[in-house]
């Protein structure tokens, strides 16, 4: 960037004058673009260099190059002028326009220092202002246009990065800000609904198992009959200490069995699929998600638990590409979710 440029200059040498002898040098040599000149010019006018500043603007007229008009009228407008002189420089605009093929009007009108002088340039900056808000929503419309084609047609590459251009277009939009969250939900299900399609039968990925040996298995039957009579008439909170209780104990199996057929609340289906997943039924865990995705569609809140969870059930069956890519998903559309964050951190450390 030049602005950083000029700064360091000026750092280095504690001296506008310095610096700006300097680079006029490049100006003079026509190496500069427009920006350049217009951050150059700024930094002149600012640094109180009007005689080497008026200098260069009267060579720019002389050559032929485009001066910095609006520049120039910050420089003159706290002078006296008469009209004469104003609409001399409205002729040197306009010789200036024919010449580069624009309307350096729309230059001038950038500085307010000579409306006191003539109301053009206010005019001027009203319908450089209705051109840029026009060009802005010819823009956006010619975006959505695009962002529609490739909705239509399922190119979901193509309509991630539309829907990131509109949003550094037009980053106060709220809508497309919540429409590029439900892209980041759609993308995650078209990359489960792939997996699934290209993967083994759920039976031969699924592997169960008991972390409890023989001898304790066998210890603990009277406990889980027991629990079994009680669960029976078990009120909810009953019914959920038990399974917290046959939980805390490794028997993920028998917890399954327990509210296998009675899940009489939302907290109990949430706990009946972290058990799926704690207990290895991680093809039944991808079954349930789909089930409670219908059941809870209508909570806002829900597609990031199931999204969670149906990424640990892939991992637990070997498909850990696609398990990180739905927890990248989801971290982006929801960076508060910290479980989520430290869980893929933990992957991508230990993946292949």
């Amino acid at each position: 960037m030049f602005e950083s440029e000029i700064r360091l200059l000026l750092f280095e040498t504690g001296d506008p004058a310095i610096v700006a002898e300097k680079l006029v040098k490049r100006w003079d040599a026509n190496v500069l673009t427009d920006s350049d000149v217009q951050s150059l010019t700024r930094f002149m006018l600012n640094a109180g260099q009007y005689s080497l500043l008026l200098l260069q603007i009267r060579r720019c007229i002389k050559k032929d190059l485009k001066a910095p008009w609006s520049v120039l009228a910050e420089l003159i407008g706290h002078l006296e002028l008469e009209p004469i002189e104003i609409d001399a420089l409205f002729e040197g605009i306009a010789f200036q326009s024919t010449v580069f093929e624009t309307d350096l009007m729309f230059e001038l009108a950038d500085s307010f220092a000579l409306d006191h002088f003539d109301s053009r340039i206010a005019e001027f900056r009203k319908l450089k202002s209705e051109i840029r808000q026009r060009e802005h929503l010819e823009k956006r419309a010619d975006l959505q246009r695009q962002l529609e084609y490739a909705r239509l047609n399922r190119l979901m590459s193509q309509e991630k990065r539309l829907l990131d251009e509109i949003q550094a277009f037009d980053p106060s939009d709220l809508a497309y800000s919540r429409e590029k969250n439900l892209f980041e939900y759609r993308e995650a299900q078209e990359i489960v609904e792939n997996a699934l399609a290209h993967s083994p039968p759920k039976s031969e990925l699924e592997s169960k198992f008991s972390q409890l040996s023989p001898e304790l298995l066998a210890a603990a039957k009277p406990i889980v009959k027991r629990v079994r009579e009680l669960a029976q008439t078990a009120t909810e909170p009953q019914l959920y200490d038990l399974a917290l209780m046959l939980v805390f104990m490794d028997l993920y199996d028998e917890a399954v069995s327990l509210l296998q057929n009675r899940r009489p609340s939302s907290r109990v289906d949430w706990l009946f699929l972290e058990i799926l997943i704690l207990g290895r039924h991680f093809a039944a865990a991808l079954g349930e998600v789909e089930n409670l995705e219908v059941k809870y569609a209508g909570d806002s809140e829900a597609p990031f638990a199931l999204t969670y969870a149906r990424a640990r059930a892939l991992w637990g069956l070997g498909d850990t590409v696609t398990a990180i890519e739905l927890l990248k998903s989801l971290s982006r559309v929801r960076p508060s979710y910290r479980s989520a964050g430290t869980l893929l951190q933990q992957w991508n450390e230990e993946a292949p």
